[in-house]
């Protein structure tokens, strides 16, 4: 990729529908060249054997989810004593959107 040019950007600006100005062509060419080039040196990188991987933590490859445990939930009077409010035997919430009425 070391062949990326003023010509190459226009291309990719006319594939993004974005519009640089000279000095941003100026900018984004010499720095995109950069990235480019960096990425061709990693490209020579002998990576045989090297095992794909998704996560760099290993702990963020194994299952954090909790096994399911039925329990009993709280009887619906003592959940209704922390309400503030209730309208039979439901929490009684303030009104989001306006009524129709």
């Amino acid at each position: 990729m070391s062949d990326f040019d003023k010509d190459s950007l226009e291309a990719l600006q006319d594939l993004c529908k974005i519009k640089l100005t000279p000095q941003e062509v100026e900018d984004f060419s010499s720095k995109l060249k950069m990235i480019l080039d960096y990425v061709e040196k990693l490209d020579e990188i002998d990576t045989k054997g090297v095992d794909p991987c998704n996560y760099v933590l290993m702990d963020m490859q194994k299952n954090v989810f909790r096994e399911d445990v039925v329990k009993n939930s709280l009887d619906r009077e003592d959940f209704l004593k922390n309400a503030p409010d209730q309208v039979a035997a439901m929490i009684k919430v303030p009104e989001i959107l306006p009524s129709s009425e």
